[in-house]
């Protein structure tokens, strides 16, 4: 990974921030939740949640799984996507889940930076629409508060809006902050709105980084600028592994955000200022494996475990905290101490 320099000032700034007890943020370790090293459910890499306590994992299998978050157990048949051509293999990534039924979801194809799509799935009924194709890497996807679907995609190192009407892919933002050549080689992954929709927050996996994007008041793309980078910290803090391959994001409700850190194989929280308060790693008997993708349920967050370097393996853990999630989409309120 690259490590790169900071201005005195900021070094300052964030060796005098002090981590929070780990307790005020979590109340148990990470646990595995449900094991999804299975033909049909295997490598999860996105994770979404609807309101009746239903998880839906996507992955490189193909299809979409259904999970209990109250169980664990498997609720219903996998869905299985349509291939979009005959040499076009499924290999899913990140979800959202909205209330009117619709899960979007990424697919990347092949790989090759050439073949990816954004699809609208009704997980009830079944069907499956696609609503932009010819993408490099669609990867993550949030909503504004005007309802516009964004996407991120990895490769290209920039964010697109979806119509999710007509369907179509439009650039919002593309910079070089959004690019990477690091390694794992994917740039702009993880995106999260702050509460007020001010913001737009991206992490770059092979930079190590989270980064954010102002929002103008007619919904237009601002400056981006780095929130958090790996590096800083670990020069600050004397820590080592700081957002090392940071992937999925959410916000809870106090407005601290928290980043899987894929290479890292944890949990890492950072405070609204940007400092690391917090970072949760499994167990021995609880490893995390490439964790990609986070989503909160009422007070215990889920998470994706892609287990890239696993195949066929890959299975969803669970960490039970003090604090909820965010809505996922942005309105006017502050955030809350809840």
């Amino acid at each position: 990974m690259r490590r790169w320099l900071i201005p005195f000032a900021v070094a300052i700034t964030l060796l005098a921030a002090q981590p929070v007890a780990a307790a005020d943020l979590a109340q148990g370790p990470v646990k595995t939740f449900k094991d999804l090293g299975t033909a049909d459910c295997h490598n999860p890499e996105g994770i979404a949640a609807s309101p009746n306590g239903t998880l839906f994992t996507a992955g490189l299998s193909g299809k979409i799984c259904f999970v209990s978050a109250r169980t664990g157990n498997i609720v219903r048949s996998p869905l299985a996507i349509p291939k979009q051509d005959d040499k076009t293999p499924v290999n899913l990534l990140g979800e959202l889940f909205v209330p009117d039924s619709t899960l979007f979801v990424a697919d990347i194809g092949d790989f090759s930076g050439a073949k990816g799509r954004v699809l609208k799935v009704n997980p009830w009924t079944g069907s499956v629409r696609t609503l932009a194709t010819g993408l490099a890497a669609p990867n993550a996807f949030a909503l504004d508060r005007r309802g516009r679907l964004f996407v991120s995609d990895s490769f290209a190192g920039a964010i697109f809006t979806i119509d999710t009407d007509e369907g179509g892919a439009t650039p919002w933002k593309t910079d070089p902050l959004l690019a990477t050549k690091g390694q794992p080689p994917f740039g702009a992954n993880g995106l999260a709105f702050d509460r007020a929709g001010r913001f737009l927050y991206v992490a770059n996996t092979g930079d190590d980084r989270v980064l954010r994007i102002a929002v103008n008041g007619d919904g237009s793309a601002g400056a981006v600028s780095v929130f958090a980078d790996g590096a800083a910290i670990n020069t600050a803090m004397g820590t080592t592994g700081a957002l090392d391959g940071a992937d999925g994001i959410a916000f809870d409700a106090r407005g601290n955000l928290w980043v899987c850190a894929n290479q890292a194989n944890e949990i890492q929280v950072l405070s609204r200022k940007g400092a690391l308060i917090a970072r949760f790693a499994g167990t021995v008997s609880d490893p995390m494996d490439f964790p990609a993708s986070p989503i909160f349920v009422g007070r215990s967050i889920f998470i994706a475990n892609l287990a890239l370097n696993h195949p066929g393996t890959g299975k969803i853990s669970v960490l039970e905290t003090a604090v909820r999630g965010a809505p996922l989409v942005p309105g006017d309120a502050e955030d809350d101490n809840d």
